[in-house]
């Protein structure tokens, strides 16, 4: 959902005359960090394949993306994708590292399989399950549905908002002043 809202917002952008070249001048700090977290994410998801269950490494991960939303809270959507990023936390923290999915949803989303990795199966020792990946997702016109949570669409609406202003504001950063890490 969230690569579906960057395109999403890149389309609209341009159709409202803005211009791609305005994400050049993000001004996001601490994005290493970012690059960090995500491939500890990756590394929970790999290591699942293998009957290495690591959900545990989330924790950390999670408190790089909160250190970089931290640092930027002043741009634009970025407190609404804090929001999403806090609420998915709370339910994965309450849920001992893992996201809980609904095997409903995954039903109703056209998927197959069990969760494995950062996920698990929604069960009724589920802690906060309406924070879980519980919203069935199935685009006509994309390739896999998806289950999505809250949170989930919070991120995408703050990624959004963020591309939006990005792209039709034009303004540049100051003089001295870094874009990413």
């Amino acid at each position: 959902m969230i690569l579906f809202g960057v395109v999403l917002a890149v389309i609209v952008g341009r159709l409202r005359g803005g211009s791609p070249a305005g994400l050049a001048n993000h001004g996001i700090k601490g994005l290493a960090l970012v690059w960090v977290a995500l491939a500890l994410r990756l590394a929970i998801d790999l290591l699942a394949k293998w009957d290495i269950e690591l959900a545990w490494l989330q924790f950390p991960a999670y408190i790089l993306f909160f250190c970089v939303l931290g640092l930027n809270l002043a741009q634009p959507g970025i407190k609404t994708f804090t929001c999403g990023t806090a609420l998915n936390f709370l339910a994965i923290a309450a849920n001992g590292g893992a996201m809980p999915v609904s095997a409903g949803a995954i039903e109703l989303a056209g998927l197959a399989g069990s969760p494995a990795g950062t996920h698990v199966l929604l069960s009724e020792n589920t802690k906060l399950w309406f924070l879980t990946d519980v919203i069935p997702l199935r685009l006509p016109f994309l390739p896999l549905g998806q289950v999505i949570s809250i949170g989930d669409i919070l991120i995408t609406c703050g990624i959004f908002i963020f591309i939006q202003h990005k792209m039709l504001s034009g303004e540049k950063n100051p003089p001295g002043e870094e874009t990413a890490c």
